[in-house]
């Protein structure tokens, strides 16, 4: 079982390609006052904090976009009227951008037919869905749990239940994947499943984090099974 986001798809360029072609699109970047680096962080920081909040403010994905928008622009004295434009060509770029992580193809070529394969993945079903079928590797998975769908997330183990029922398998019988402490480690823990933590960075973890397996990149997972 994979996680989706920075373990097999790379989320951060996917956004940032996805954020360049819409301000080049809407004309916004056209602007005299315009600087992309402050956009850029500007429109970040605002939307990290309305996609934290979104549990309390009931936003749906449109209006999380449309607020982030809004609140960037007003910031910098942009035009404010575009958020809501802004937030209908973001969001049906992103949908239909997919940049893969490094040796996907390869590794899921090489996994295929061999084992029961899933996806659990917090996130907003349209945006992973139509992603996943842009990269073209959506036919791998044997079930894809989205937690949008599913009305549960990492790292609660029903998500895991969910997905262990459709593959027909039991906890002895997974490997667990993904590049997340807080999301993916803690949510195997609580399952009582092996994981693997992808850290492509190598960054250092604490002493009491202690995952079954770790690997650089993904091409290693093929040493691990």
């Amino acid at each position: 079982m994979f996680d989706l986001d920075n373990t097999l798809l790379n989320y951060s360029k996917t956004e940032f390609s996805s954020m360049e072609r819409t301000v080049h699109q809407a004309g916004l970047s056209a602007a005299s006052t315009f600087e992309w680096d402050l956009f850029w962080y500007t429109y970040s920081q605002k939307n990290k904090h309305i996609w934290e909040d979104r549990h309390q403010s009931g936003y749906a994905i449109e209006q999380i976009l449309e607020q982030s928008f809004f609140q960037t622009l007003g910031e910098l004295d942009l035009d404010a009227s575009l958020s809501h434009s802004l937030a209908k060509i973001y969001w049906d770029i992103f949908c239909h951008t997919c940049e893969l992580e490094e040796d996907v193809n390869e590794l899921l070529s090489s996994l295929y037919g061999t084992y029961k394969l899933a996806i659990i993945t917090n996130g907003i079903s349209e945006g992973q869905r139509k992603r996943l079928a842009a990269g073209q590797i959506d036919h791998f998975f044997n079930a894809i749990i989205v937690s949008d769908e599913v009305g549960c997330c990492k790292p609660d183990k029903l998500i895991f239940g969910i997905a262990m029922d459709k593959l027909q398998v039991t906890p002895s019988d997974v490997l667990f994947v993904g590049d997340s402490i807080r999301d993916d480690y803690a949510g195997a823990m609580n399952a009582e499943l092996d994981f693997c933590l992808i850290n492509r960075k190598q960054i250092r973890l604490p002493q009491q984090i202690q995952p079954t397996y770790f690997i650089h990149s993904l091409k290693e997972l093929l040493h691990v099974l």
